[in-house]
This record gives structure tokens, C-alpha cells and sequence, in this order.
């Protein structure tokens, strides 16, 4: 567990800070409407903009990586 955080804050360790926080924001947002469908109650508005979020950050990570220059040794 431990090496799974440092990769995930180290640059280029190929696990992405980005990518694992939109994920997660991800399985919250699924079980936020999963509940409320459970129980038949409307799911709370901020819930739209932690979808917007963490979608973002899974997005972002893809445009992000055309700009890093890649040395030829990798």
C-alpha cells in the first residue's frame, strides 16, 4: 500500500495522481445513484458536478501526457 501512494505522487511513475482521483470520484458518484435508486430518493445535486470532476481528471490526464517529451532511453 505504501508504494502503491508513492507511485501515485511521483511524476512519470506511470500511476497517475489524476487518474486514480477521477476513478474514485467515479465509484462514489455509481454508488451514490445506486443507492438513491435503491431507495427511491433523488440524488443530491452536487452529485452532477462530482460526475463533471472526476470525469474531468480522467480526461485531462490524456490530453495532459501530448505535451510531455518522452526520453528516447525510456
Amino acid at each position: 500500500m505504501k508504494n502503491f501512494f508513492i507511485k501515485m505522487f511521483t511524476a512519470h511513475s506511470g500511476l497517475s495522481s489524476k487518474r486514480v482521483c477521477g476513478f474514485l470520484g467515479w465509484l462514489v458518484c455509481l454508488f451514490i445513484c445506486i443507492w438513491c435508486t435503491i431507495y427511491v430518493i433523488p440524488a443530491p445535486e452536487i452529485v452532477q458536478l462530482l460526475f463533471i470532476c472526476s470525469t474531468s481528471l480522467l480526461g485531462i490526464d490524456s490530453i495532459v501526457g501530448i505535451w510531455y517529451k518522452k526520453n528516447k532511453n525510456d
